[in-house]
């Protein structure tokens, strides 16, 4: 645990905020007068004897006299940084299938784009400094702090606003011994999550796996913690949970396919509302300055049973199928499923006549994307409807108050 979790955190927390920091203690026996805490240069109260420290730490014994000469190798610090840097993007998600992260990131607005850029450069500044904090610790000599940190902070191209704080605690190293800086949390500690314990499949005989719902994805861990698969808010087309069955079901966009996931968790309806939650601040976040696909469209199709051709037509009221000497609409109210097969677009429609559900089967090139314009078509509409809800939900509220006032 970092110096400023414990202090937010700690028991003391209430008298740490009232005192002034000018009468702050020392940290251990080898301060020498100052502490340097969020970015600043705070003087301690050195008037109690070094022997009157109440707390000792490990530190203290590894730089008596049996300190080992590890601690002046640079090469030593520069491996510790990355490996730090590499666990943290790992503890993040952000370590897995770099090119796809690349791809996504080329394809966000720019202010996502920033936002992107900003955690990146969190996270290693955050980093540099806790490792300057090591290092000064150790009794590493200053000068080789001050060239190896700089050295690393041209290595990892840190923005400016970041680069700056590591460059003023690098000015200030000279007053500063043992723990006096303060270690910030890791990005890894702060990031804001929910983590879920599900199973692949529909019951509990599939793989356990964690869910952690994040601020712009689903990551999906195994067992032993490692990244097996992450689901982008902005490739999910589709999301529905059953309260009988406990299974979520994930429908998203992969190379160009529709992929459905299900997911067995006895917490199925908290799960399904906390992605919907992430999912609509996410979609605040970006406040629309990407475009996404244009829903429907018309799409070539080849009818399985009578190998006659004719164009399938996805609107907001449903699907219409145009071929050579007929003509057929079916209400979106009446499509119960849809799905592919290979390169087969597969509807389960309910007939009101019989009150069957009959399936039908049309071979395209263009299946996948049939069917992403139909998802996309539910999505909207059922978004649409839960909007028009609310609304008439707050138009009630509002004349129920009205009549109150009326009345008094």
């Amino acid at each position: 645990m970092s110096d400023s979790e414990i202090e937010l955190n700690g028991p003391a927390q209430h008298s740490r905020r009232k005192r002034l920091p000018s009468v702050w203690n020392a940290k251990s026996r080898v301060s020498a007068g100052f502490r340097y805490h969020a970015g600043n240069m705070i003087a301690t109260d050195m008037a109690t004897s070094p022997e009157a420290v109440p707390r000792q730490y490990v530190f203290e014994s590894l730089i008596g006299k049996d300190r080992t000469p590890l601690w002046n190798k640079m090469l030593f610090w520069e491996d510790l940084f990355f490996d730090s840097v590499s666990a943290e993007r790992d503890a993040v998600g952000m370590d897995q299938v770099p090119a796809e992260m690349m791809s996504r990131y080329f394809g966000l607005g720019q202010m996502e784009k920033k936002r992107l850029e900003e955690d990146e450069d969190k996270l290693l500044a955050t980093t540099l400094h806790n490792v300057t904090g090591f290092m000064v610790m150790m009794k590493v000599p200053k000068p080789e702090i001050k060239k190896k940190i700089r050295r690393l902070l041209g290595k990892a191209h840190i923005g400016l606003v970041y680069s700056q704080e590591v460059n003023e605690l690098l000015d200030e190293i000279n007053n500063l011994y043992g723990n006096d800086i303060d270690l910030k949390p890791s990005v890894s500690r702060q990031m804001r999550k929910h983590s879920f314990v599900v199973h692949a499949g529909t019951d509990t005989r599939g793989d356990v796996l964690f869910m952690e719902v994040c601020d712009d994805a689903i990551i999906i861990r195994s067992g032993n913690g490692s990244v097996c698969d992450r689901c982008w808010y902005e490739k999910l087309i589709n999301m529905t949970y059953c309260p009988k069955t406990k299974v979520l079901c994930l429908w998203r966009k992969v190379h160009q396919e529709t992929r459905l996931d299900k997911f067995y968790t006895k917490k199925c309806r908290e799960l399904y509302y906390c992605v919907k939650e992430s999912m609509e601040k996410a979609a605040l976040r970006q406040n629309g300055v990407q475009g996404g696909n244009e829903l429907g469209g018309e799409f070539p199709i080849q009818d399985v049973k009578t190998g006659e051709g004719g164009l399938l037509q996805v609107t907001l009221e449903g699907i219409g199928l145009k071929f050579a000497h007929t003509k057929q609409f079916i209400e979106l109210k009446d499509i119960k499923k849809c799905h592919t097969k290979k390169d087969v677009f597969i509807i389960h429609e309910y007939n009101t006549q019989s009150k069957e559900v009959m399936k039908k089967r049309y071979k395209s090139s263009m299946a996948n994307e049939i069917c992403y314009a139909v998802l996309c078509v539910f999505s909207y509409v059922a978004a649409a409807k839960s909007a028009e809800n609310n609304r008439k939900e707050m138009e009630a509220k509002m004349a129920n108050k009205r009549i109150e006032y009326l009345q008094d």
